[in-house]
């Protein structure tokens, strides 16, 4: 497979969902071998988007360098991945990523209209060959080798919304080619009983029935009601899609998880990359 960029840069902007502030980033193609990494223009700091520059996972994923920031990284990731884009500079005035939609699907409808750059060097994937698993007391999650019959990135959930919500499991075969339809539209959710706690951990001051689903009474406030039946569990696969983005690669094998959150998904690839016998990086054709 080979590498891709952007054709040319996009310009979005919108708030923070827990800082609410306004920011505006500047999507640009990159040579290849860059990798994504983001720039605090503001600040003239360069942070990799790669799992070990993961200070927080408090209800989003934050990465730093030198004590400078980028929070709410996840969604915007969700969307490079899906759309197999490997090398991008991410141009950021703020701390915060917008929240737009909700949803990756902003990003992705963005980055088509403008148009995909194939570059000439081969993209690298990462290939999981012997399993690896991350547990704490409420969860867990194990990425594994794929059956001989399965084929790219797998994803199996089950989430347990303790009364909240109906309980839901998802399995998604090969996202590789289904993000787009399947995906990315798909916003992130909360729990109207929760609100309150989040305001007071200075949290969700961007958020509204705008930029996410709100549930009471194990149904949506929001007017319009969900774009999928299923969109909670669909939603939690964007987030892992985002997560595992910062492993640096592509992934091919199989991640299965209970009640999984950014906290468990980074704390499975710190548990990934303390030995290279659990992968093996090459390319496809």
């Amino acid at each position: 497979m080979k590498s891709y960029t952007l054709k040319e840069p996009i310009n979005i902007d919108g708030i923070g969902l827990h800082t609410g502030i306004k920011t505006k980033i500047t999507l640009n193609p990159a040579p290849q071998y860059s990798g994504i990494f983001f720039k605090r223009t503001d600040k003239s700091v360069i942070i990799p988007a790669k799992w070990d520059y993961v200070i927080s996972t408090k209800f989003s994923t934050n990465i730093a360098s030198n004590g400078v920031e980028v929070k709410t990284v996840e969604h915007l990731l969700s969307a490079l991945a899906g759309l197999h884009i490997n090398n991008c500079e991410i141009l950021i005035d703020n701390i915060e990523v917008p929240i737009l939609d909700g949803s990756s699907n902003i990003f992705v409808e963005s980055i088509l209209k403008k148009g995909i750059k194939e570059q000439d060097s081969e993209q690298k994937i990462l290939e999981i060959i012997k399993p690896v698993k991350f547990s704490c007391d409420y969860g867990y999650a194990e990425l594994t080798p794929n059956p001989s019959e399965a084929e790219g990135l797998n994803i199996n959930l089950e989430s347990r919304f303790d009364g909240k919500y109906e309980d839901q499991d998802i399995k998604i075969t090969n996202l590789n080619g289904n993000y787009i339809e399947y995906i990315s539209r798909a916003r992130t959710f909360g729990f109207y009983q929760e609100i309150e706690y989040l305001k007071s951990q200075n949290l969700i001051k961007g958020g509204s029935l705008d930029n996410a689903i709100v549930i009471k009474d194990k149904k949506p406030l929001n007017k319009d009601g969900l774009r999928y039946d299923n969109e909670l569990m669909r939603h939690k696969v964007l987030d892992v899609v985002g997560d595992l983005y910062l492993s640096g690669y592509p992934i091919i094998g199989t991640y299965k998880g209970f009640k999984t959150g950014h906290f468990i998904t980074n704390n499975l690839l710190k548990e990934l990359f303390k030995s290279k016998e659990n992968f093996k990086i090459h390319k496809i054709n």
